[in-house]
């Protein structure tokens, strides 16, 4: 390997040099983030392990769910698809999506219909399977802060309608 490498020209050096360090960065980031997961991965993990349990406190205090149980299956559906490509997903019919839910028992119910779901990368699996709220936070949130419009969207739509959950 290095005889290859010391043949080449200087400028294919040093893009030798930094494409290497590039993929070792986001390899390093991406294998940092699945062994120390953020504290928002570890709550929201919990919220879909106990899921159920929120549906029963929700319908309990007499919150009614806006669609059929198939509509929030649709809408899980929709929001992954439109997120689990590399090149081509449709974030704005994300946010559409989730702007649709009318109060907390139609988020708990499209928590429970999404549940955990594996993120792709070319076609190529990326980490362990991710409930909505990561999937979503993943997908439309970003490290450098560019796409976190869509999520204080989603948020404040979901304040005026007096839902509790937070992206």
């Amino acid at each position: 390997m290095y005889k290859y490498y010391k043949d080449l020209p200087a400028w294919a050096k040093g893009a030798t040099l930094i494409g290497a360090g590039v993929i070792v960065y986001f390899l390093g980031f991406k294998i940092y983030k699945y062994v120390f997961p953020s504290d928002a991965e570890k709550r929201n993990k919990e919220l879909a392990n106990n899921i159920q349990s929120e549906i029963t406190k929700y319908s309990n205090m007499g919150m009614k769910q806006s669609y059929d149980n198939s509509n929030y299956n649709t809408m899980a559906n929709t929001i992954y698809n439109s997120m689990r490509y590399a090149i081509g997903d449709n974030y704005g019919l994300v946010v559409d999506t989730m702007k649709k839910m009318k109060n907390d028992l139609d988020v708990a119910k499209l928590i429970k219909a999404f549940g955990m779901k594996q993120d792709y990368i070319f076609g190529l699996p990326e980490g362990s399977p991710k409930d909505l709220f990561t999937f979503v936070q993943s997908e439309l949130g970003s490290e450098f802060g560019a796409l976190n419009f869509r999520i204080s969207q989603i948020n404040s739509d979901w304040s005026k309608k007096g839902i509790t959950y937070k992206l």
